[in-house]
């Protein structure tokens, strides 16, 4: 059931339109009411929820598709690009050969996530200065979410670019900002999210009216997801505590069937810590309004081309993301997330007599089932059916949590006993409760890791954190000196020369 109501935000983030289930209707203005505007805690809130509504753009705002999974699984070893050919979605396929320039680059995800950042700073800074009636546990509220949402959009700056401006206060009237040295931009982060952290006002887990809002876990998973690809040892032994927290809040479980996870039915599981969410009802994306608020493309872009399935479970998409054959044959059979997370085409063809026609890059019928387009899941709808699919976008899930406390046991010296007893947690689950015996091991558990998140945009960047990227993506191109992808061209160009172009 969807349950987050996002506000889009037009003319400089004041006027707003909300995306519940009933729509409040407001006119554009281009008058600036930003100074006049935020004068009670209503509309201190409003800015807040307007400041998550970029997370649904990534997917497809101004012509790319950029969504945070797949994005980064592009350049991984579990997945293709696909599509009609290679020049279909260029920059994705430019990225799978670590042949990105700053014009093939992913430009529209870089100004979503300064959107973001926009608003979220709109939203804090009105309300750390608000005079008005405000108790302390709503001000902490609001900042406290406003500043995990800006630490969600820098971190992925961060992870891909590297070297980027850096803002925590929003420029009035020049709108250059000076560039920040990776580093720094990292510890922006941290701060940010340590802040929120001790403040500890944010629920462990959002109560279902709110489910979708950031809590106190995934503010912890967001900081250990830094912490590690930093790998910023002095901070292990506080992100490990902070997973313990999560553990013993009991809060969170495991489900049972990994198949379930992803169905719309079973969305805000006990497994779910953050999902970007999306839904279908009265959703009103389309080509030609691809900010508004509703669904997702992404599982019709990944849809299976051609597809006449007589079981009536899937739809028919455009061929992208295939699955590697590689990672498919790496489960055991009984491994209940092999076939759950990846369609096996040469096997639903025999089960249910479906057809279909493969595109640049097939794999041999390997698919992302996770999130292929399931029939009627754009249901409901009043704009393209094709981009408001009721898919969340799993961002973190409680294995995650296990898993990272199993890595960072070991990695701070800590019990092998507890490591493995977290690492059990998630294989047992996987063999429906009787898991052959695997010694935990860091290399053991980063294994896990891939089997647990493919298509979830883990692989490439635990590659990239362990060192092994060069060995495995190396001859496809990586080096190490394609970590931090090209800045966009067109932002270098509108900085004046502010803006040093990453090497690459």
């Amino acid at each position: 059931m969807k349950k987050l109501f996002i506000y889009g935000a037009m003319a400089l983030s004041v006027v707003l339109s909300s995306c519940s289930d009933s729509f409040l209707e407001v006119e554009p203005t281009t008058q600036d009411l930003e100074s006049t505007y935020y004068t009670t805690v209503d509309e201190l809130e409003s800015a807040l929820v307007a400041a998550y509504d970029p997370l649904q753009w990534a997917d497809y705002a101004w012509g790319q598709y950029n969504g945070f999974n797949f994005l980064s699984d592009a350049m991984s070893d579990d997945v293709r690009v696909g599509g009609g050919s290679v020049s279909d979605d260029k920059v994705l396929q430019m990225l799978r050969f670590f042949k990105a320039t700053g014009e093939y680059t992913p430009s529209d995800f870089w100004v979503v996530m300064y959107s973001g950042i926009n608003r979220s700073n709109i939203a804090i800074n009105k309300t750390e200065v608000f005079d008005g009636t405000i108790t302390d546990t709503e001000r902490s509220t609001i900042v406290s979410e406003g500043k995990t949402l800006r630490a969600f959009y820098y971190f992925w700056l961060w992870k891909l670019w590297g070297n980027v401006p850096y803002y925590s206060e929003n420029p009035t009237s020049e709108f250059i900002v000076p560039q920040m040295d990776a580093d720094s931009v990292y510890s922006h982060i941290i701060a940010d999210l340590d802040d929120v952290i001790n403040a500890d006002i944010l629920p462990m887990k959002e109560s279902s009216d709110r489910y979708g809002h950031v809590t106190q876990a995934m503010a912890m998973m967001l900081k250990t997801d830094a912490v590690l690809y930093q790998n910023d040892e002095s901070r292990y032994a506080e992100c490990l505590s902070n997973m313990k927290t999560i553990i013993s809040s009991r809060e969170y479980a495991l489900v049972d069937s990994f198949a379930d996870l992803w169905e719309s039915d079973n969305e805000w599981n006990t497994e779910t810590i953050f999902d970007i969410n999306y839904f279908s009802v009265n959703g009103v994306r389309s080509w030609d309004n691809a900010l508004g608020c509703g669904g997702t493309v992404y599982p019709k872009l990944i849809g299976i081309n051609g597809l006449n399935d007589p079981s009536g479970t899937y739809e028919s998409g455009w061929g992208f993301e295939p699955v590697e054959k590689g990672i498919y044959d790496l489960y055991d059979d009984a491994d209940q997330r092999k076939d759950a997370g990846i369609l096996n085409m040469n096997k639903y063809i025999v089960e249910t007599g479906a057809t279909y026609t493969p595109r640049y890059d097939d794999t041999g019928g390997y698919f992302l089932r996770k999130y292929l387009p399931r029939v009627g899941g754009n249901t409901g709808c009043v704009g393209s059916s094709d981009m408001n699919f009721d898919n969340n976008l799993r961002m973190y899930r409680y294995a995650q949590t296990l898993l990272y406390a199993a890595e960072l046991t070991l990695r701070t010296g800590g019990s092998v006993s507890d490591a493995q007893g977290y690492f059990d947690q998630v294989r047992n689950r996987a063999y429906n409760g009787s898991a052959p015996v695997k010694t935990v091991s860091l290399d053991n558990i980063l294994l896990e890791n891939r089997l647990e998140f493919v298509g979830e945009g883990h692989r490439y960047f635990d590659l990239v954190r362990t060192g092994n990227a060069v060995s495995v993506l190396g001859s496809r191109g990586y080096t190490e000196d394609k970590k931090y992808l090209p800045i966009p061209q067109s932002e270098i160009d509108k900085a004046e020369g502010t803006l040093t172009q990453n090497a690459y």
